[in-house]
This record gives structure tokens, C-alpha cells and sequence, in this order.
């Protein structure tokens, strides 16, 4: 199979102002609705980094979490995510008190509860990885995320894939149609 690579900057888009690669998603997807590590309505509140997981596996547990926000408490899925996330992206994030307040953008609110989703195939280069992230919201809307992902080269997360950012791709102002 063909990796995200072989798909990369063949098509652009416009998004506020900024040329942005689109990823031609059709081979990307490979993965999608993979069981990574639990299923999708099972809340599991013991989930930290581990080297053990690979960087489509980090962008799963985050995803299964938001799609369950509120179980078994209001924002525990966002809890989650933010444990996934980065040194780095927890600077400018955080607290997690400021990290929830992020979710009431209209660009990340509909990660919360999603009732679909298909996490696609991991570019990765030397400790920098993304992931293309498709979801079907509740009103059966599909939206596309691109995870930024790096592994940590300093202890508690030595080794550990944690999330850096999450960019919202929009593909409706796209001269050239992406294929799903």
C-alpha cells in the first residue's frame, strides 16, 4: 500500500489566507475504524502516553474519548486528549481548564461525540508524524482533522507520540475534489 507520502502536495487548498497541503485521502484512510486499543463506547480513565503506542494509536485514543466527552463524567474524553498532548502543545494550551474552553470553537466542537471515525495511515519522518483524522458528526457532517504528532526525547514521556497540534481541513473551498 501506498503510503501518505506518496500523496502529498498534489492538491492545495485555501485556509485563512494560507496555502495548505490536502492529502489525497482515498489510499490515506487505511486504517479506518480500527479497534486501537478499546472500543469506541468504552471509557478507559487509567489511558496515559507509552511508548508503546504508535502515533495512529495516540491519535485513536484522543478521538474514542472526545466521541464519548462525557462518560463517565462531563469532559472526561477532553481529559484524555490533553494527556496525549505535547509538553509543547500544553504551554500554549493549557491548563486544562483553558484546553476544554478550546473545544467551544466551532473548528473543534464537532470532534465532541462524533458518532463516526476513520483515522488514516501515519506519515512519518525521523520523531514527527501526521495522521489524517475523518469524522461524521451526529448531524452526519464529515469533517477532516491532520494530526501533528512527535516523540518525546525527555523523561516522563521518553519515546512517547504525543499530539504537537490539530489542524481542521477544510476541503469545501478546494478547486480540485478530494477523494475519500
Amino acid at each position: 500500500m501506498n503510503t501518505i507520502v506518496d500523496f502529498c502536495h498534489k492538491n492545495y487548498v485555501r485556509l485563512k489566507g494560507k496555502s495548505v497541503t490536502v492529502l489525497y485521502l482515498a489510499a490515506i484512510f487505511a486504517l479506518a475504524n480500527s479497534n486501537i486499543g478499546y472500543s469506541q463506547n468504552e471509557f478507559v480513565p487509567e489511558l496515559q502516553p507509552s511508548p508503546a503506542y504508535q502515533p495512529e494509536e495516540v491519535v485513536g485514543i484522543q478521538m474514542r474519548a472526545l466521541a464519548n466527552n462525557d462518560k463517565p463524567f462531563s469532559n472526561a474524553g477532553i481529559e484524555i486528549t490533553f494527556r496525549f498532548a505535547s509538553p509543547k502543545n500544553k504551554q500554549s494550551t493549557g491548563p486544562i481548564e483553558r484546553f476544554t474552553g478550546l473545544f467551544s470553537h466551532p473548528a473543534y466542537r464537532s470532534m465532541l461525540n462524533h458518532s463516526k471515525l476513520e483515522i488514516g495511515e501515519a506519515e512519518i519522518r525521523d520523531n514527527q508524524a501526521r495522521v489524517p483524522v475523518k469524522i461524521e458528526t451526529n448531524d452526519g457532517k464529515s469533517l477532516i482533522y491532520l494530526f501533528e504528532l512527535s516523540q518525546q526525547s525527555a523523561a516522563p514521556y521518553l519515546n512517547c507520540w504525543m499530539t504537537d497540534g490539530v489542524t481542521p481541513i477544510d476541503i469545501s473551498n478546494s478547486d480540485t475534489p478530494v477523494v475519500l
